[in-house]
């Protein structure tokens, strides 16, 4: 998965991560009884675009991921993250299995990968970010984003630094925490060659 810093568009699918977040976008806005004008206007992007997004032609910014799953009622990182392959579900549980060929180690300078874990509705959400080696001579920035779930951020291996919108920086090595309140923007960056493992836990209000 590419960065997901910045809108990325194409005359053609960009990727199978594109078209699955496509189609789960359409598939809640239609859940809700959504148009794509009515979701667009909601989340301050415009209609062309959002169809490119749906369409898996085009990629979301972090900001407009957040502001997209505000308005779809579900938790911020559930758009971005690839679905478990394997769990098993009952009230007030949820286990999820990692998948035979197990998940990727970290990814090549620039990419991002998401994996969603276990969740409850309402309640908890998780994921595993694996991802970017940083760019020899240019750490690069995420894009700043906020969401309405409280967050918390735990770092298995590599390094971080995490901005605030005050301009504070954090720098997490592994076995580094972060937990955020509601609202808080932030974004981060590797520091290392390595890339970074972490797992991240966000509940709020969502139902989905």
């Amino acid at each position: 998965m590419n960065r997901t810093g910045g809108a990325e568009r194409s005359t053609r699918p960009l990727d199978d991560d594109a078209v699955a977040m496509g189609a789960r976008i359409r598939s809640l806005r239609q859940d809700a009884g959504l148009t794509m004008v009515r979701l667009a206007e909601a989340t301050g992007v415009s209609q062309p675009f959002l169809s490119l997004v749906e369409r898996g032609h085009a990629r979301p910014g972090l900001a407009t991921l957040a502001r997209l799953a505000e308005a779809l009622g579900v938790p911020s990182g559930s758009l971005l993250a690839r679905p478990a392959g394997s769990r098993v579900t009952a009230a007030g549980v949820d286990v999820v299995h990692v998948e035979a060929e197990g998940r990727a180690s970290a990814g090549l300078p620039g990419e991002l990968t998401v994996w969603q874990l276990a969740q409850l509705p309402g309640g908890l959400f998780a994921t595993e970010i694996v991802g970017e080696a940083a760019v020899v001579g240019e750490p690069r920035f995420a894009e700043f984003a906020a969401h309405d779930e409280e967050e918390f951020l735990y770092l298995l291996g590599g390094a971080l630094e995490v901005e605030l919108g005050d301009g504070t920086v954090h720098r997490l090595s592994a076995g580094g925490t972060l937990a955020l309140g509601a609202g808080i923007r932030h974004r981060w960056r590797s520091t290392g060659p390595e890339g970074f493992r972490a797992v991240t836990v966000t509940s709020g209000r969502h139902s989905h």
